[in-house]
């Protein structure tokens, strides 16, 4: 019953609406007036005379009588509320239009919702769908977590990140390379242990800007072997990140490896005084030295907890349901694994702390924290998602190859490609290239699954003081040439399994390591890792231009007219580039492991060129190497 809160009178009671609506819109109109006017002329101040909360009370029950017009909103029931708005409504015409006006941006509003959902609903049935060996493939890996930690780096936390960005900054303005990879006469170890010397000053410098009151002390008073465990803390930092993110640190990622492999240097350490190479952090580090640690990724609720969600053909509340589930395994992991330092110890610090560096201590605790558990959790679902990102274009395009070609039919698309013609350095027939352009998509899926192992790999042979490199002329300016043995069996172990899987192997199977095309191991990792670059927007635009070519008729016109049809256009885009982008073109191109890959980079190079490059840019295509453009990824 709506309260009245005219002084000393109580107010009547509404009648329900259906009797409002039948006595007629001004009996209503009145009503609701001298209600509303009784509720807005409401006096907070006045005593317990009042006998309108006393007659509230009585008929609601509820000794907490409103005294506001929002408190009555609360209370009121959807009768009165119904018999309210529409005795203002009655009253006041410019009330009842901008009821209309509410409906009819509700009714759109729904509307929109329908569309969006029925929208979402066709493209999750027209996305395609994850083939079941690649499902099985992806499940295999995803539960064999302790085998795969000791590839896995940890995600970065939020004070490593701050330390990320000082050395980015460091390195941006370290000249270290065009210093030291030169030829010059005098004591090349001096002067590498001075361009160390003079990278640590900057970062030193850029750190007490940064947070003075903590590091003013440790980094100004101090000598830099004393600071040894913080700079080593942030050179691996910097290496942790660019593992994860290949596509940053572009050009200070360079400066900082090679740095790094003339510090091991027996003479160069001697005179920086310190060690600067720490081994990068990875999940078998962390979960090492805590207990319990291993049964963390024996625990099968952390197959849930890392799981990839994908759209797929899933509905919204499918895709909710799934992110709710996991959010719960990752709490119970939590629940299960956390364990509470013992009393009187302090609770341990997030890694990258400042303070903690700088006195030169690290966690020691032998317990997992539920920072630990996050933070295995989030790595683990990171190389999931590294691993998706760098092998998905590989699948897409073996689907595409096996699904629109078949080795034994060139009547129309044929692959067949001969010496001289087109720019090809190879002579193939269809069959022969059909084969030639799976072997080479199954060789590089297989290595994009491998990626963190042939990262960890890398930095190995890189830093190891047992190898030696030297300077040489490549015909690209002065490499550093040196041995990759751990690249080098890893690669050869790869390649030994794709050639099992497929038989007949096309082409040589040399790998080029440590020679004048492949100088050393960080120009091997660098190559493979521009794979998805490569592949990822060529499926891109295969896979927008259905809903480009529907988007307009103008659209639809101009391709009908260029390439007779959308489809057409698309085998148009895939034959040139499986015949091509494998043709061995190149400066260092050919039918050897890495001439395949330089042979897609010559295709990509000139596409600009090609009769359905229009076709690209219809559907957004910016470049191979749009997303190492920005400056501020240095």
């Amino acid at each position: 019953t709506a309260p009245s809160f005219a002084r000393g009178v109580p107010a009547p009671r509404p009648p329900p609406a259906c009797a409002v609506f039948q006595r007629g819109a001004m009996a209503a109109a009145v009503k609701s007036k001298q209600l509303l006017s009784d509720m807005l002329d409401v006096d907070l101040d006045a005593g317990p005379d009042i006998q309108a909360g006393g007659d509230y009370a009585m008929e609601t029950g509820d000794h907490r009588r409103p005294t506001t017009f929002s408190e009555w909103f609360q209370v009121a029931t959807a009768s009165e509320l119904r018999s309210c708005l529409g005795a203002l409504a009655g009253e006041r015409p410019e009330v009842a239009a901008q009821l209309k006006e509410m409906l009819k941006e509700e009714h759109a509003h729904q509307d929109w919702v329908a569309e969006q959902e029925k929208a979402w609903n066709e493209k999750r049935a027209h996305a395609p769908e994850q083939s079941a060996a690649s499902k099985a493939r992806d499940n295999a890996e995803a539960t064999d977590f302790e085998s795969q930690a000791c590839f896995i780096p940890l995600r970065l936390t939020a004070d490593e990140r701050t330390l990320l960005v000082i050395l980015q900054g460091a390195l941006y303005v370290s000249e270290y390379t065009d210093r030291v990879d030169v030829y010059h006469a005098g004591n090349k170890a001096r002067r590498m242990a001075l361009q160390i010397q003079q990278v640590c000053a900057i970062l030193a410098g850029l750190v007490v800007s940064n947070n003075f009151d903590v590091a003013r002390k440790p980094l100004i008073e101090r000598d830099f072997p004393e600071n040894a465990l913080f700079f080593r803390s942030v050179f691996e930092i910097g290496r942790r990140y660019k593992i994860l993110n290949p596509d940053k640190l572009r050009g200070s990622y360079g400066k900082l490896i090679h740095m790094l492999q003339d510090s091991v240097k027996d003479e160069v350490a001697r005179a920086v005084g310190f060690d600067c190479v720490d081994p990068c952090k990875t999940v078998a580090t962390l979960v090492q030295q805590k207990q319990g640690g291993l049964k963390l990724l024996q625990d099968p609720l952390l197959v849930v907890a890392t799981r990839e969600i994908y759209e797929g053909n899933k509905t919204r509340a499918e895709v909710a349901a799934e992110v709710m589930e996991k959010n719960e395994a990752l709490a119970e992991l939590k629940k299960k694994y956390t364990e509470q330092s013992p009393t009187g110890t302090p609770v341990p610090k997030q890694a990258g702390d400042l303070s903690e560096l700088l006195r030169g201590k690290q966690d020691n605790t032998s317990f997992l924290t539920e920072d630990n558990i996050e933070t295995i959790v989030s790595s683990i679902s990171d190389h999931l998602a590294f691993q998706r990102f760098n092998r998905e274009p590989c699948d897409r395009m073996i689907d595409f190859l096996r699904s629109r070609f078949s080795p034994s039919d060139d009547r129309e698309w044929s692959l067949e490609i001969s010496r001289g013609r087109g720019g090809s350095c190879l002579s193939h027939s269809h069959r022969t290239q059909y084969t030639f352009v799976l072997q080479s998509l199954l060789l590089w899926r297989e290595i994009m699954g491998n990626m963190f192992a042939l990262w960890q790999a890398t930095e190995d042979d890189l830093l190891d003081p047992a190898l030696r490199y030297r300077l040489c002329d490549t015909g690209q300016g002065l490499n550093r040439l040196q041995s990759a043995p751990r690249v080098s069996r890893l690669m050869k172990a790869i390649l030994h399994k794709v050639q099992s899987e497929v038989g007949n192997w096309v082409g040589l199977s040399v790998v080029h390591l440590g020679d004048r095309d492949v100088p050393n191991a960080l120009v091997f990792i660098d190559k493979y890792t521009q794979v998805p670059r490569i592949l990822g927007p060529i499926v891109s635009t295969l896979d927008k231009l259905p809903q480009v070519y529907e988007s307009t008729p103008a659209t639809k016109a101009l391709i009908d007219k260029e390439f007779n049809s959308m489809e057409t256009l698309r085998m148009l885009i895939l034959q040139d580039f499986f015949r091509h982008g494998f043709d061995g073109s190149g400066d260092d191109g050919g039918s050897c492991v890495d001439g395949r890959l330089t042979s897609c980079w010559n295709w990509c190079s000139k596409i600009e060129k090609k009769k359905y490059f229009p076709g690209f840019l219809l559907t957004g295509f910016t470049g191979f190497d749009g997303g190492f453009e920005a400056a501020g990824t240095w």
